[in-house]
């Protein structure tokens, strides 16, 4: 039996790992595919990592692109153009979520700052009223909230299974 190029898995624990922070400054940013692997539900997934460059230096190295803390991008997709399509949106959907978190936890903070000016009371009676009564500007900060509580972001979804 012989070694074979096409046979030989990537490893991607060797690769270099840039954190989210290094992503969100990433220039020229792309997706490298990496390949196919079938998934435990016998599903094809491919799998994609990150390139560009970060202060001046390229990160994509000999061995292929970088992970992002230690995580490939997996996508499920009916077939390799889709899945390229689907990894490069969700990576500049990644990054510029990144670019923007700043500014909507001010956003967020200035919310909870508004909502925590109310008598508790009538927070209770603004939440508890019927969709057809709500108060706007109280739905809008409370919606706002949700990003203090930690939410993180996903690379790629794919297909969701309903």
């Amino acid at each position: 039996m012989s070694i074979s190029a096409a046979n030989v898995a990537p490893h991607f624990a060797t690769r270099r790992s840039i954190t989210a922070a290094q992503l969100a400054k990433l220039q020229e940013p792309a997706v490298i595919f990496e390949g196919t692997r079938r998934d435990d539900d016998g599903e094809v997934m491919f799998l994609y990592t990150v390139a560009g460059w970060l202060d001046g230096q390229n990160i994509f190295t000999m061995q292929g692109g970088a992970t992002v803390g230690g995580d490939v991008i997996v996508i499920h997709a009916p077939d390799r153009e889709s899945a390229d399509l689907m990894a490069g949106m969700g990576l500049q959907d990644t990054i510029n979520a990144l670019n923007s978190e700043d500014d909507q936890i001010v956003d967020a903070m200035a919310a909870q700052a508004r909502i925590a000016a109310l008598l508790p009371i009538e927070r209770l009676n603004l939440a508890a009223k019927p969709d057809a009564e709500k108060n706007p500007e109280f739905e809008a900060d409370a919606a706002k909230l949700r990003i203090l509580a930690g939410d993180d972001i996903v690379m790629a979804a794919g297909r969701v299974a309903h």
